[in-house]
């Protein structure tokens, strides 16, 4: 399935991990206890699963209230359970409040561990894609602009070309924002919003260089 944003992204992994998280990782176990020696490491898996999901399930519970209660659980979840994808959407949860808060470079300090550490491509992209609009709000449009030297798939292709767009809009670099736009517009298809049709029209038509005398 196909999402207009990656906020829609997050939301149904959240959702599909909440709901199958512990049959893939019962599923693990399961295979691994064909292999001879490795009783303990399955027991000790598991619990650290069932432990980091127990932690995640609070912080989705508790995101109304106080920040150190969000501090608390996001920490041990980072510091104890990094190589979880619980410990990873925790980040992104937190990176949204801080920039709610207005707290732009604790955002990007936070979206970038996720960078650092998830293992799950979709996440990665999430997370490059939010920190690239932090980027943009600090108006460190370069490095926003450097973090798309990468092969980005179809699916992210729209939103990753209006944030360039975007930057390049900042920048005072016209038709480079322009073309940011077109290709984000053609890439989203009809689920093209309109916003990013009127900061696209707002940009009139190419303009060509000049021919040299």
């Amino acid at each position: 399935m196909d999402y207009e944003t990656e906020e829609q992204q997050v939301e149904a992994l959240k959702r599909w991990w909440k709901e199958n998280g512990k049959l893939v990782i019962t599923g693990l176990i399961l295979g691994l206890s064909l292999v001879g020696g490795v009783r303990f490491y399955n027991q000790y898996t598991n619990e650290r699963a069932e432990s980091a999901s127990f932690l995640f399930d609070q912080l989705i519970s508790n995101q109304t209230d106080t920040k150190q209660d969000l501090k608390a659980i996001d920490d041990r979840l980072l510091t104890e359970y990094a190589s979880t994808t619980y410990a990873s959407l925790s980040a992104l949860i937190v990176a949204k409040k801080m920039v709610q808060d207005g707290d732009l470079d604790a955002a990007r300090q936070k979206l970038q561990w996720v960078l650092d550490n998830t293992g799950q491509i979709e996440l990665q992209h999430i997370a490059r894609l939010r920190l690239m609009r932090v980027l943009n709000s600090m108006k460190e449009y370069d490095q926003a602009l450097a973090l798309t030297n990468i092969d980005y798939p179809t699916s992210f292709a729209a939103l990753y070309e209006e944030l360039k767009g975007d930057a390049y809009l900042a920048k005072g670099e016209i038709n480079q924002a322009r073309v940011a736009y077109d290709k984000a517009i053609l890439n989203a298809g009809v689920q093209a919003n309109r916003w990013l049709k009127l900061k696209r029209d707002d940009l009139g038509d190419i303009e060509l260089d000049e021919p040299s005398a």
